[in-house]
C-alpha cells in the first residue's frame, strides 16, 4: 500500500512539473492561438476586373504587313449567321418525279437501239454535283474496267470531260459537277444517257473515248402542261 501512495505522489510531481514548464513556454496559449485563427472564416479575396480593349491589336506576320490591304480573320458574329441564311434545298414532288421518269423512258425508246441508254433520275445530291452513280450492270458491260476520261455532250454539242472511276462505277465530282451547275440540275431531273463511241488524237495515237450524249428531262416541266 505504501507502494502505491509513493507511485502517485511521484506521478503528481511529475504532472505539476510539466504543468510549470509548459507555462513557462506558453506552449497551451500558442496552441489556442492555432484553434482561434482555424476556426476564424479568411475574408474573400476581392478580384480585379480584366480591362478588355474594344478592338484589340491583330498580330500579322512579317508576309503580309507590308500589303495595303489587311486580311481580317477574325470570327464575327455576322459570320456565324451565313449558314442560316442560305438558301434551303427545294425537293421535287413524286408527280414531278414520275412524269419526268416516264418522258425519259418515252426517249429512252426513240432513242437509236444500236447505241447504249439508260435513264438516270437525279437526287439532290447527284443534281448539286455529287458522285453520279452508273447502274452497274450498264458499266460492266459498257465501261472501261480502269479509270478513264469520258465525254459528255449535252444537247447543243457542248463537251464536258468527266473522270470514270471504275472501282465506283460513277462520275467523279470534279468532273461531273461543272456539268450539273452550267445545266442547273435540279432534284427529280432525269437524264438520259445514250453511250457512242468516237475517236480522238492522243499523242499520234488513234484511241477510241467513251463518250455520252445527255438528254435532260425537267421535273419542272411537269407544270408546263395539263394533266
Amino acid at each position: 500500500m505504501a507502494e502505491a501512495n509513493s507511485y502517485e505522489e511521484q506521478r503528481r510531481r511529475q504532472v505539476e512539473e510539466n504543468k510549470r514548464k509548459l507555462e513557462e513556454l506558453r506552449l497551451h496559449r500558442l496552441s489556442m492561438a492555432v484553434r482561434v485563427a482555424a476556426v476564424k472564416p479568411m475574408p474573400a479575396k476581392r478580384l480585379k476586373p480584366r480591362n478588355r480593349r474594344a478592338n484589340p491589336p491583330i498580330r500579322r506576320s512579317g508576309r503580309i504587313a507590308s500589303r495595303s490591304e489587311q486580311p481580317d480573320y477574325r470570327i464575327r458574329k455576322s459570320d456565324r449567321n451565313k449558314r442560316a441564311e442560305l438558301p434551303h434545298p427545294v425537293y421535287a414532288t413524286n408527280e414531278e418525279r414520275a412524269y419526268a421518269i416516264t418522258k425519259a423512258e418515252e426517249l429512252k425508246k426513240q432513242l437509236d437501239s444500236h447505241y447504249p441508254t439508260f435513264v438516270r433520275p437525279l437526287t439532290l445530291s447527284y443534281a448539286a454535283g455529287g458522285h453520279l452513280h452508273i447502274m452497274r450492270q450498264f458499266s460492266k458491260r459498257y465501261l472501261p474496267w480502269c479509270d478513264e476520261i469520258i465525254f459528255l455532250v449535252d444537247e447543243e454539242g457542248v463537251e464536258f470531260q468527266v473522270l470514270y472511276r471504275a472501282h465506283s462505277s460513277g462520275l467523279s465530282t470534279t468532273g461531273w459537277k461543272p456539268f450539273a451547275i452550267a445545266h442547273k440540275l435540279a432534284d427529280g431531273d432525269c437524264l438520259v444517257f445514250q453511250l457512242i463511241e468516237r475517236t480522238k488524237f492522243s499523242h499520234m495515237i488513234v484511241k477510241p473515248f467513251q463518250t455520252f450524249l445527255v438528254y435532260i428531262i425537267r421535273a419542272s416541266s411537269y407544270h408546263e402542261k395539263d394533266h
